[in-house]
């Protein structure tokens, strides 16, 4: 993105200092002929819980969520390993993110107009390292997904943080 390009902003933004655990939609029989949503795992569980901890800390205020306005959500893993880079699906781990946010952001999964989601291994985040932001969108409006996706936002956030002593 060139100097010249404003970015776009966004409304909230967290970073989380490690691995995002992978939420996978399983069911099983009922024995009744039912198919029920399996229990999650505990590691699932208890990321799920910091999370909304630390949310409940940070969305203090932000009083306006959760909205009734549809949101932009973008959500980048950054990886150290170029093993767990390859085998760790996003899809299940928005999943997970998504779970967490509605109620807290907004009501209904339908708010959720433009999701973006991507992992990469970048040099200058040097641990597993998160980023989630989310953008309401008043007036029917949307986001172009390049400027708000904050590719370098989300690393001077890491950086931030580390010097904080927040993330190692």
């Amino acid at each position: 993105m060139s100097k010249k390009e404003p970015r776009t902003s966004v409304d909230f933004d967290i970073g989380i200092g490690e691995i995002i655990p992978s939420t996978q939609e399983a069911f099983k029989d009922d024995g009744f002929h039912k198919a029920t949503r399996k229990k999650e795992k505990t590691g699932i569980l208890t990321f799920k819980e910091n999370f909304l901890k630390r949310l409940g800390e940070d969305l203090k205020d932000k009083h306006q969520f959760p909205t009734s306005n549809e949101v932009f959500v973008s959500i980048v893993q950054y990886f150290i390993s170029e093993t767990e880079y390859r085998s760790r699906d996003i899809d299940n781990m928005a999943k997970t993110i998504l779970d967490v946010l509605k109620e807290r952001f907004y009501r209904d999964d339908g708010q959720v107009k433009t999701l973006l989601i991507g992992k990469k291994i970048e040099g200058r985040v040097s641990r597993n390292f998160a980023y989630i932001a989310i953008k309401e969108l008043k007036d029917g409006r949307d986001v172009d997904a390049l400027k708000v996706s904050g590719l370098e936002r989300s690393i001077t956030l890491y950086q931030e943080l580390r010097s904080k002593g927040i993330v190692s």
